[in-house]
């Protein structure tokens, strides 16, 4: 009888152990096991759940659709051929919810608060101890001044890190949303360069 209850004490200190694992995100390089560079099919090895993928032009359109400088976009800027999202119900594993595919290789992941369970919210941590809900004066101090404030209409709660691969989304001055992609120290220069291209794909999308 002892020895059972010694066991069931192990086993219950096992299971709530692993549920209070720390998920934490790698800046330009991923979040626990799911790593950029990937294919698809390591990629759906560690993700459960249903995804909904959509090509390059369905993804503009959706992006246009809500009055997006198509330009300022990460995702469009490095480019992607797929993306797989998960519109109902985001994994068990991790709170992710859109993969961007360029040539069968993961370049972009987005992490949301949104719509996930809050013991799984409250477990994502950045490599540098940020968590959701932080301000984004709080995000600052801790990652420095070196980033691209996008802004949408009168939005202006996106900051990019290129050079890190980190990509943070505020919503009323807390973190709600962030995004893992390559280090890109390029990114002002590629987007000059892509800028042109970029928003003749989207005119042609309103036609």
């Amino acid at each position: 009888m002892k020895k059972l209850l010694i066991l069931c004490m192990v086993f219950v200190t096992v299971v709530y152990t692993s549920g209070q694992t720390p998920i934490i995100i790698t800046p330009g390089e991923g979040i626990g096991n799911l790593k950029l560079g990937m294919n698809e099919k390591e990629t759906m090895a560690i993700l459960s759940g249903t995804v909904t993928w959509g090509s390059y032009k369905e993804q503009l359109k959706s992006f246009i659709d809500y009055n997006t400088s198509i330009d300022s976009v990460m995702q469009f800027v490095l480019g992607f051929d797929s993306c797989a999202k998960y519109n109902s119900t985001l994994p068990d594993s991790m709170p992710v919810f859109a993969l961007y595919f360029k040539k069968h290789k993961l370049n972009f992941i987005t992490i949301t608060s949104y719509s996930a369970d809050e013991d799984m919210v409250k477990r994502v941590k950045i490599k540098n101890g940020l968590t959701y809900y932080n301000t984004m004066e709080e995000c600052i101090k801790k990652l420095g001044k070196d980033y691209i404030n996008v802004s949408y209409s009168d939005y202006t709660g996106d900051l990019y890190y290129y050079k890190k691969g980190l990509e943070l989304v505020f919503d009323e001055n807390r973190l709600r949303s962030i995004a893992i992609f390559p280090p890109t120290p390029q990114f002002i220069q590629l987007q000059k360069q892509k800028s042109k291209k970029l928003r003749e794909e989207a005119r042609q999308t309103k036609i």
